[in-house]
């Protein structure tokens, strides 16, 4: 029988949700470094392989080899994430010379963060589900408020108590939007019995963030 544990099964639940390329990225560098520190009791019935000229000595173990090639692939993903990153921050400079301010959604999972985010834009412009972790890619769009002023508007991935680590290092690109925003929006849902434990989780998350300080209005779902 598989045996998961949590944070397997939120890797897992990421993994099915993540649409985009900068998604599916983040995903599988999470998984690779929760993996690579288990590996060893999939080998354990495994010989060493036969090592090189004549094959005497003996070569690398099956554990040794996939530890490798794991170690490279996590070295190659987190090239390409920090190459998003550095996309995501020369967009963001591109918003501050427009000076328009930035407002960040954020709230526990399937607090209705996506729901907000299409009210205030008017259209269904992000994916919004009666699901965990449903948004995985953060979406921004432009908000027109009644005062003739514009804001950028980003809806941001749902947080979680105990949110396994691989996760946080993982979408730190994508959590770096939070810690940009001028303002943050805290979507609580009002209607579930958990709701002051689901707000000092968030506040946590937003402390590990450095965003724990930031001007925040908290909307009740």
């Amino acid at each position: 029988v598989k045996v998961i544990d949590r944070t397997a099964l939120i890797l897992d639940i990421f993994a099915q949700h993540a649409q985009t390329h900068e998604g599916r990225l983040q995903v599988e560098l999470a998984q690779l470094e929760y993996q690579l520190p288990r590996l060893t009791r999939l080998w354990t019935h495994l010989s060493r392989t036969q090592g090189g000229i004549g094959s005497r000595g003996p070569g690398e173990s099956q554990l040794e080899t996939d530890r490798r090639i794991i170690r490279e692939r996590i070295k190659k993903m987190k090239e390409r994430v920090g190459h998003v990153r550095q996309q995501r921050s020369t967009a963001a400079r591109g918003r501050d010379r427009r000076l328009i301010p930035t407002v960040s959604i954020v709230g526990y999972t399937n607090a209705g963060k996506s729901s907000l985010l299409n009210a205030l834009v008017g259209s269904e412009v992000a994916l919004a589900e009666n699901k965990l972790f449903a948004t995985l890619d953060p979406t921004s769009r432009q908000v027109k408020l009644g005062d003739g002023q514009t804001v950028i508007v980003t809806d941001t991935v749902g947080f979680i108590h105990k949110l396994p680590h691989q996760l946080i290092d993982a979408f730190q690109a994508t959590l770096e939007e939070v810690t940009r925003a001028d303002v943050l929006i805290e979507v609580v849902d009002a209607a579930d019995p958990h709701a002051p434990e689901h707000r000092a989780t968030v506040q946590q998350v937003l402390q590990e963030l450095g965003a724990g300080d930031k001007p925040r209005v908290v909307a009740l779902n």
